[in-house]
């Protein structure tokens, strides 16, 4: 398994005693959401983390390619969570309460992980991070992770969360069982930081 920081070596938290968590997908409507949503539960139900781990979601403008330049703006920001991502996880007992939002220049000096739905979203906040300068191009470079590094099945490694958006019912099924062992994976990467 790719520990959170091996491109760079490890990373620390920018708040000394915290570490914080950025889940990214194309429109924070369905998988990036859904991340934050289990990521925080596991944290709460383990309890050792409690206070020491921040979670936040957001996504890379929903499909408009010029989202990261000034002027630029997300489909879905201001959205909830699909309405089909939310009962599927509320069958388990996660609920997902955030809101849309797009990328910024401030999550990549504020998150200590940024975690990534698939290789576009990686492609997504690159590209955006190289418009906005050099050392945020730097930031991302260190911080970016693909959620499936963090599977417990080595074979899934760089492979993508599915996006559900045009798929049934089982696709959002899907993607929570990915999800969800992911982020007991991420989870336990996280707790090895110094």
């Amino acid at each position: 398994m790719n520990g959170v920081g091996d491109s760079t070596g490890p990373m620390t938290g920018t708040t000394p005693g915290k570490l914080s968590v950025l889940a990214v997908c194309l429109g924070n409507i369905c998988r990036s959401p859904t991340a934050e949503a289990v990521l925080q539960s596991l944290i709460e139900k383990e309890g050792a983390d409690a206070g020491c781990i921040v979670v936040d979601s957001c996504g890379t403008g929903g499909g408009n390619p010029n989202w990261y330049k000034d002027g630029g703006w997300s489909y879905h920001e201001g959205d909830a969570a699909d309405s089909r991502m939310q009962e599927t996880a509320s069958r388990r007992g996660i609920h997902l309460t955030s809101t849309s939002r797009p990328l910024s220049r401030a999550d990549l000096e504020t998150f200590d992980v940024i975690i990534a739905m698939d290789t576009s979203n990686v492609a997504a906040i690159k590209e955006a991070a190289a418009y906005w300068g050099e050392q945020y191009a730097e930031l991302a470079s260190r911080k970016v992770r693909m959620m499936m590094d963090f599977h417990s099945d080595p074979s899934r490694h760089g492979t993508a969360v599915p996006d559900p958006y045009y798929s049934g019912l089982d696709g959002f099924e899907l993607v929570l069982d990915l999800l969800e062992d992911s982020c007991r994976g991420l989870l336990a990467s996280l707790r090895t930081l110094p």
